[in-house]
């Protein structure tokens, strides 16, 4: 048999990538490990991509400070032009092991809309008392924005997920429990806030409208994200599957190296050097690279991302 391990690559590829982006891992992390902390730290920050901005008619007809407005507007033009959002996260978005029990919950962002720099980490803008509530579609580059709240209680403010409803019931709709019409009670935000904390995912209504799930996935017992967990699991199957494909006859790997180098099947040594499209294979004993086109993991191409987005901020 080949020496071939695409999961010992990926656990390298992804170390490296962490390493670069200033959160080396411990020897002792594990695959599973390293892509929940990876996911955490790319699915935080928004693509840099042309969005669609909606505003909510809540926001619409919001009466804001001109501070808050000003830092508003230049969001918006921020995003339509595709120009990088990084800035108005929190500081805690650099941070791979940062607890996000928000978006973790109802996969809601929040923006700070300073205007100026910050003078203690010019990466991110000046912070602001008042946050910017937003959904981002990456899937169909639509950016949804839905209030304006102070930073003190907005992380659990209900009326978020009613605007939501009152404004695009199409995204609720995938989350609603159609089975469950009403609920005894609803929970308070500050129950909200407890629940997040213990890892509890209640179950929410709005008024007059949907029983919900969690929007963003939930939250795991030890505060991590469920969805992180899911995405890990998949892409460890999808390595170990694209593996056993790429042993497969079909695909005339063994074949190609014996006709073209003498070599037998269990001579060679493969490793995968890029798992971004077009993924690469180097067979290291002859240095022939193969490509797989049509498969990538969209995960290395995001901390590829956010290592430019790193070397932006460092010059």
């Amino acid at each position: 048999m080949a020496h071939i391990n695409f999961i010992s690559d990926l656990h390298e590829v992804i170390t490296q990538k962490l390493s670069r982006l200033g959160h080396p891992p411990t020897p002792e992390e594990d695959i599973e490990t390293l892509l929940i902390r990876s996911l955490n730290l790319a699915r935080r920050v928004p693509p840099i991509i042309e969005w669609t901005v909606m505003q909510s008619n809540e926001l619409a007809r919001k009466s804001l400070l001109p501070e808050i407005r000003l830092g508003l507007e230049q969001f918006i033009k921020k995003a339509e032009s595709g120009q990088n959002l990084k800035p108005h996260l929190s500081k805690k978005s650099d941070d791979p092991d940062y607890k996000d029990l928000m978006f973790y919950d109802w996969e809601v962002f929040h923006f700070h809309l300073g205007t100026n720099s910050n003078s203690n980490h010019n990466e991110f803008v000046k912070r602001t008392g008042d946050l910017l509530f937003a959904i981002a579609d990456s899937n169909t580059a639509t950016m949804y924005l839905i209030d304006i709240h102070p930073h003190r209680g907005g992380f659990t403010n209900q009326n978020l997920l009613r605007i939501v409803q009152d404004n695009w019931a199409e995204i609720l709709a995938p989350h609603t429990l159609n089975r469950v019409t009403e609920i005894d009670s609803n929970w308070s935000d500050n129950d909200i806030d407890s629940f997040r904390k213990a890892g509890i995912n209640p179950i929410l209504q709005i008024p007059d409208g949907p029983v919900l799930g969690s929007m963003g996935g939930g939250i795991t017992t030890d505060g991590t994200s469920i969805l992180n967990k899911i995405y890990a699991d998949s892409i460890k199957t999808d390595v170990c599957q694209l593996q056993e494909s790429f042993t497969q006859p079909k695909y005339g790997v063994a074949t190609h190296f014996k006709s073209r180098y003498g070599k037998n099947w269990e001579e060679l040594r493969f490793k995968v050097n890029s798992f971004e499209a077009p993924m690469e294979i180097e067979e290291m004993t002859t240095g022939e690279l193969v490509q797989f086109p049509e498969f990538s993991i969209p995960l290395a191409n995001l901390l590829t991302e956010l290592e430019e987005l790193r070397q932006e901020e460092d010059s």
